[in-house]
């Protein structure tokens, strides 16, 4: 089978660089469109105009891959058209509070979970990738270039990706190398994440995803090191486009199943095909080299071919079956007199019925212990599943089919065997484990219905006894977001897998602890911004829990409860205020008829009620919920705590901010610096609430008219927030960073103003799809800035615009646009 290679020349300066050249290149076609030939020369020898002919078409050519240039540039940037310049500048601009000149670590090496330690063939392939790169080292001369390795699955295109990578390692060629697993939002999002954690970027945070994102991408566009960024398994080009490099330099590589990436977004295309029979048999050989030792017979060898015919050549299932080889100590000969003994028309994942029939009789010759670790991977995502799973705290929690796992030899020995195999690897430095995504496949393909109904259940029993809860006294998680990152993408991959299953099978259904899981995982997502995932988890999780068993009254409630409270928080956040009343009402409702009371929960979800009755500017009535919070609450103290007369600081701070909203500047400022000292006395310091109490003080100042006080609420609200390691690009800091600005503004400041204005419009574009207003006020307010300043009437114009369009997609009637309040009413009442 002969070899697919596709390659475009598409080279991608930053985009002034290419305007700038495609210019001159029309300048200098001008200037030879005016070249004189002299008549004596125009008609005597013709080929005196070849040169100029080459030289014409060059330019030509040239202007044309200029032109294609911009005009990618443009789609990479997310903008409609050529005409929006200062968009593409915003999305990849370094934050405010970074300093682009401080070095990052170098050399930086992020490799894959698992890697390859028995590298085979592919020479050719190698020679391939390094012509398309030029094999050498950049220089700054030579412009950012990528290829698609694309090919079926477990043919070894993640494994050429890798010995590409560490050839240039070696060769002393590359400064960075980044391995990203671009399967799913969830893991290229962490990618980015430990990428700029290793890099140690300035304003790097562990927890920050759409920040690091940021850092990485403007970090790769402005280096001058030579870097190389490896994208495995990617599906999705849209998911890609929104963490491709817009660079001048460096290097990208993408391994896929779809072979339209060799066309966009990538230079070209290298396909990964099988091995021919010959190559097949000396893999397969290669990998039974310690059990054949010198001693391969010429009938051994026969065997080997034959077993590469009937298998194609593919890597991964020569992989399996000289795993079985190895295990069962057989040669070769007695292997194949085995393998023609199986039945040969299994029906499976793969096209050939060899491949299918390897497969099941790989998967048979696992004993019950093994396949149940297997069907529990297999349900996992695949990538980084930490050992820790098997580890719980409470061994109680394993169900009967893994109670073996309690004694940790046990538990290696039958992971000894799954690694033998060739089925999972195992990272001994992180302690975790992968799997490939085919034998996952063909694993949940070979099992029974109720073996995966079972095996699904094992996994979220697992999972949910990994997972953090939120503190029941505050109902927050802020202070468990890094292992609760470690989790989500196995909890999204139970979502996924859940949907699939119940779309097949009628019957599938959920334990309560998946329910469970899912309430805890979408409070995190919530406080996180992630909304995505939350509002897709949302929905498995309501007909998850219509298909749990009976449970008792009280646990129903909190399953109930929780999901209708969560559904409405999410809806709030993104403007769909009226929508979200009605959920955490029922929630509300909900949790009202558990017996005995639960009168500590009833109090939160009155806070949530008010803080969505708040969003739909209904303030006295929210207040009105705040008073039943704290009375709630109140009346659960005389039973249950030392203190009978103090209620939270969490609940003070929420009837304050309301207050302010209502007109009682007095109350308000009086019971949230009451909620503020208690915040700042309480251990564990929660800077998050201290934070927003802050920022609801500010807004106090600044509706009694004192702008001097609120900048230095604002700006203290913002101080605790990242000083508690959080979210740079999250809606509240870009809310705090706004108002820095509006206070600046007040107060005739109108540099300063312009400054904060502008970063917060850079953090606010982050989420205007979902919350278009807000980045739609951080404009409106901008452009108010520059007309005291030295703006350009063009620029101001297009502020204008943006922000009418912006503010009447959520709210087609706005009629006030001239006004902070007109958009104001339409944001989230905890960064308003």
């Amino acid at each position: 089978m002969k070899k697919q290679v596709r390659n475009r020349s598409l080279a991608q300066p930053q985009t002034p660089e290419s305007t700038g050249h495609m210019w001159c290149l029309i300048r200098q076609l001008h200037d030879f469109s005016l070249y004189d030939v002299p008549p004596s020369v125009r008609f005597i020898n013709h080929n005196v105009w070849e040169p100029l002919e080459q030289q014409f078409s060059t330019f030509n050519l040239e202007i044309d891959e200029a032109v294609s240039r911009l005009e990618k540039m443009s789609r990479l940037s997310g903008l409609d058209d050529l005409n929006q310049p200062q968009s593409a500048l915003t999305v990849f601009k370094p934050s405010p509070h970074q300093s682009p000149d401080e070095p990052a670590s170098l050399p930086c090496f992020v490799y894959p979970t698992a890697r390859t330690l028995r590298f085979f063939d592919r020479t050719e392939d190698i020679i391939h990738m390094d012509r398309h790169f030029n094999n050498g080292v950049q220089d700054a001369s030579q412009p950012f270039r990528s290829l698609a390795l694309y090919g079926m699955g477990g043919v070894g295109k993640s494994s050429v990706a890798l010995r590409y990578a560490e050839t240039r390692i070696r060769r002393k060629e590359l400064d960075a190398m980044f391995w990203i697993a671009g399967g799913k939002e969830v893991t290229i999002r962490q990618s980015f994440t430990d990428i700029a954690v290793r890099l140690k970027l300035p304003g790097a945070q562990p927890k920050d995803h759409d920040q690091n994102r940021t850092l990485v991408l403007n970090w790769l566009q402005n280096t001058g090191c030579d870097w190389l960024l490896i994208f495995d398994n990617v599906e999705s080009v849209d998911l890609l486009m929104t963490y491709w490099p817009t660079a001048s330099r460096g290097q990208a590589v993408i391994t896929t199943r779809n072979h339209n990436f060799a066309f966009y977004p990538t230079d070209g295309g290298l396909e990964i095909i099988e091995w021919d029979t010959e190559t097949g048999s000396q893999f397969l050989i290669h990998l039974l080299s310690v059990d054949i030792g010198n001693q391969l017979t010429e009938e051994g060898a026969h065997s080997a071919q034959e077993l590469s015919l009937d298998l194609s050549g593919h890597a991964l299932a020569l992989s399996l079956m000289a795993g079985l080889i190895h295990r069962r100590s057989w040669s070769i000969k007695e292997f194949v007199e085995m393998y023609k003994r199986q039945p040969q028309n299994v029906y499976g994942v793969f096209g050939n019925n060899s491949i299918n029939a390897l497969w099941d009789m790989s998967f048979r010759s696992l004993n019950e212990r093994t396949c149940t670790i297997l069907g529990v991977l297999a349900f996992l995502s695949p990538d980084n599943i930490p050992q820790v799973l098997f580890e719980p705290k409470d061994p109680d929690i394993f169900p009967d089919s893994l109670k073996f796992c309690r004694d940790p030899i046990d538990f290696s020995d039958e992971m000894e065997i799954l690694m033998t195999l060739a089925l999972v690897k195992r990272n001994k430095e992180q302690r975790a484990f992968s799997i490939h995504r085919l034998v996952q496949t063909s694993f949940n393909h070979f099992m029974k219905p109720e073996d995966r109904q079972k095996r699904f259940n094992d996994a979220t029993l697992l999972v949910s006894a990994a997972f953090p809860r939120k503190d029941a006294e505050f109902a927050q998680m802020y202070h468990l977001w890094k292992p609760c990152s470690l989790y989500l993408p196995h909890v999204l991959s139970l979502r996924d897998t859940f949907r699939e299953e119940k779309k097949a099978n009628s019957n599938f259904s959920a334990l309560m602890h998946y329910c469970n899981l899912n309430n805890a995982c979408q409070r995190y997502l919530i406080e996180t911004n992630g909304y995505n995932d939350l509002l897709d988890l949302l929905e498995v999780n309501a007909m998850a829990i219509s298909t749990i068993p009976t449970q008792p009254r009280s646990i129903q409630i909190d399953l109930e409860g929780e999901l209708a409270s969560h559904r409405g928080q999410a809806l709030a956040r993104v403007g769909r205020a009226e929508e979200g009343v009605k959920q955490r009402k029922l929630s509300y409702e909900v949790f009202a008829t558990d017996q005995p009371r639960n009168l500590r929960e009833e109090a939160w979800c009155a806070e949530n009620l008010a803080d969505g009755i708040a969003s739909t500017n209904n303030f006295l009535e929210a207040v009105g919920f705040q008073e039943k919070a704290r009375d709630h609450w109140l009346e659960w103290a005389k039973d249950n705590s030392e203190d009978k007369t103090e209620w939270p600081a969490i609940l003070k701070w929420g009837m304050g901010t309301n207050l302010i909203w209502a007109g009682q500047n007095h109350r308000a400022r009086d019971i949230l610096t009451q909620g503020l000292s208690q915040l700042e006395a309480a251990k564990p310091y929660n800077w998050a609430m201290v934070a927003y109490s802050n920022y609801s003080l500010g807004t106090v100042d600044r509706a009694d008219g004192d702008p001097k006080s609120a900048e230095r609420h604002f700006t203290e609200a913002y101080n605790k927030w990242i000083s508690g390691d959080n979210l740079l690009s999250d809606p509240f800091c870009g809310a705090c960073v706004y108002r820095m600005g509006c206070a600046a503004l007040d107060q005739n400041k109108v540099e300063t103003a312009i400054k904060f204005l502008r970063e917060a419009s850079v953090i606010t574009e982050r989420h205007k799809m979902r919350m278009p207003v807000e980045h739609a006020r951080s404009l409106f307010k901008l452009s108010q800035a520059l007309t005291k300043g030295s703006g350009e009437r063009e620029q101001l114009a297009k502020l204008r615009v943006e922000s009418t369009r912006l503010l009447r997609s959520r709210f087609p009637q706005a009629k006030d646009i001239e006004r902070e309040k007109t958009y104001d009413d339409l944001v989230f009442i905890w960064w308003r």
